[in-house]
């Protein structure tokens, strides 16, 4: 079944889990080296969580130049975008070791919205957990914690506020995707 909505605020699902641990605990991870591109938070959030606010990516990924997936990885997790009705949709990841934040925000998709020619409004933002929660593991969208197993998404449509955060002792890992809503 391929997920379709009018609008994505508030939705959420399960996806089919076909990757192991390895494929995406052994990419290339790197610290994201911009704690201020693609979403704006409150100034005041750099001072109160200082050097903890952002996540790594893996190094095949370039700020600011979109997102490039080395055929080996595509093979295991291209499958994913075809779970969903979004066009022109693209998926990176991210991975949350223990202590790491993205305090409230907003996201504004600056990449993405280039290279795409999308409006912020149309742009659809789906976390899909790699694998089961963890004590501390956190996803937010709006009022809502989102939790659930490897394979469970949540979705949100344009600037909806929203944070991730690591509060516990194991990594967090997630597959981001972007994409435009159809409707």
């Amino acid at each position: 079944m391929k997920y379709s909505f009018d609008e994505w605020n508030g939705k959420q699902g399960t996806i089919p889990v076909k990757w192991s641990l390895k494929d995406y605990e052994n990419l290339p991870w790197h610290e994201h080296p911009d704690k201020r591109q693609g979403f704006t938070t409150p100034e005041e959030n750099y001072g109160i969580y200082k050097d903890r606010i952002g996540c790594l990516i893996p190094k095949f990924e370039e700020v600011g130049k979109g997102v490039f997936i080395p055929d080996e990885v595509e093979t295991v997790f291209g499958y994913v975008l075809e779970q969903f009705d979004l066009v022109d949709s693209v998926y990176a990841f991210a991975k949350y070791t223990p202590g790491l934040i993205l305090p409230w925000h907003r996201d504004n998709y600056p990449t993405y919205a280039r290279n795409k020619n999308a409006q912020v409004d149309d742009i659809v933002r789906i976390m899909v957990f790699l694998h089961d929660p963890a004590p501390g593991h956190q996803l937010w969208i709006k009022d809502r914690y989102c939790t659930g197993p490897a394979g469970s998404w949540f979705s949100w449509q344009g600037a909806t506020k929203h944070m991730a955060a690591n509060l516990g002792e194991s990594s967090r890992y997630v597959i981001q995707i972007t994409g435009k809503n159809p409707k």
